[in-house]
């Protein structure tokens, strides 16, 4: 098992982009693993495109500490939309001094696509910019 929150933390977002739902439930704190619905998470791994993991902070979780926190920011496509899901997770060691998952405090939000400075506005009915051959109105700007 990981030596630190942290390393858990980094360990689990590995194992929701390999879709690998079972080391997910493994490291959940036994108290949480009743309310895991393994489904959902397996649902919402393969339908998600993984981009990126962002650590923001730590607290606590290193080698000698019972519990940590982690906050990060992980990244993924979902039905065409860029999505940032904030979390800040807590962990703490079981008896036999492995980290696991106990709890994390979530936010989700959509990225909107940044124009660079200058760029002409496409309008809804101009030819849409990614090369689709439709209208701007029915491509990526619904």
């Amino acid at each position: 098992m990981p030596p630190t929150a942290e390393a858990l933390m980094r360990s689990r977002y590995t194992a929701y982009t390999r879709g690998d739902i079972g080391y997910i439930a493994a490291t959940l704190a036994a108290d949480q693993r009743h309310a895991f619905d393994a489904a959902a998470a397996k649902g919402w791994a393969a339908r998600a495109t993984w981009l990126s993991l962002r650590i923001v902070s730590t607290a606590r979780g290193q080698i000698g500490d019972a519990d940590g926190v982690v906050s990060f920011v992980a990244t993924y496509r979902e039905a065409g939309k860029t999505i940032e899901h904030h979390e800040v997770s807590q962990f703490r060691r079981d008896d036999d001094g492995a980290w696991r998952f106990v709890a994390g405090d979530t936010r989700a939000m959509v990225m909107e696509p940044k124009r660079p400075a200058g760029a002409a506005k496409v309008g809804r009915n101009d030819p849409c910019p990614c090369g689709s051959g439709k209208k701007h109105k029915f491509c990526c700007a619904r």
